[in-house]
């Protein structure tokens, strides 16, 4: 059990897998508190939860801060941090918020040698599959960080990344579920234009995108060969991967992962409102 005390400043949808996955920990509900501007979010978790009623209260109460805010208000929890004369002094901050380096926290908070954990994880975290890349400071001792590892690795897949890379992986990781629903949904579409029922053919899909993706993970073959496997030369499939090729998908996720990339550095850009 990791034996420390934690406080969400936002209780979204991220932070609400985080905190499904403390159950899986075994840390207790009194050792975890709660803050939303938005106190409907409180509501969807048990009473069990410590709410706290303002940023300082939650701050003063943790360990472990979990910043879960959107990029562009990141600022104000951050000010009430620092404008609230809070021992920072063996604290850690874990952000998972959208293209916010360590050191624009430890400036806004202004505390230079505070510990800070970055993380970029997806929503696959609801579901205990999620992947989340990890990164950290100077100031986090091995003790904290492998604590924060346990916790992310209990929601799935958690890998450690350079704080450089950290905007390049959200097309691959943090973004990259929407590409798949959007193109599952687009199949379930076309299913349903030719007399399938929806909530029939969804679940057949689904399967098998995920049997295709368990192949290709544990297959020695590259993605081009795993294609051309399929594709039998004037068959149903090479005349639907003409469609595909003739229409540019390649190119047109290109585009999108591109323009996600440069929207993160954007962010970082922003100045917090």
């Amino acid at each position: 059990m990791i034996n420390k005390k934690f406080a969400f400043i936002g209780v979204g949808n991220m932070a609400g897998a985080i905190i499904k996955g403390m159950e899986t920990l075994s840390i207790p509900y009194e050792n975890v508190c709660l803050f939303d501007t938005d106190e409907k979010k409180h509501q969807r978790f048990p009473n069990t939860y410590r709410k706290a009623d303002s940023v300082q209260d939650a701050a003063a109460f943790a360990d472990i801060i979990i910043l879960a805010v959107k990029p562009q208000v990141l600022s104000i929890p951050l000010e009430d941090i620092k404008n609230s004369g809070i021992k920072l002094d063996g604290k850690l901050i874990v952000s998972i918020v959208t293209g916010k380096t360590m050191q624009s926290i430890c400036e806004a908070i202004g505390k230079r040698d505070l510990g800070v954990v970055r993380t970029m994880p997806n929503t696959p975290m609801l579901i205990g599959r999620g992947v989340i890349a990890l990164t950290r400071n100077e100031y986090v001792s091995d003790e904290s960080y492998d604590d924060v590892k346990r916790l992310f690795g209990a929601l799935g897949s958690a890998f450690e990344l350079e704080e450089e890379r950290m905007n390049d992986i959200i097309a691959y990781t943090s973004s990259s579920p929407a590409y798949v629903f959007h193109f599952i949904k687009s199949m379930i579409d076309n299913a349903e234009k030719h007399g399938f029922d929806r909530s029939y053919i969804k679940n057949i899909i689904c399967d098998a995108v995920i049997g295709s993706v368990e192949l290709l993970k544990n297959s020695e073959l590259s993605e081009d060969e795993l294609i051309r496997m399929v594709c039998s030369p004037g068959g149903t499939t090479l005349a639907a991967m003409n469609e595909l090729y003739e229409g540019k998908f390649a190119e047109t996720l290109d585009r999108a992962m591109d323009a996600c990339t440069k929207r993160a550095y954007e962010l970082s850009e922003i100045k917090d409102k």
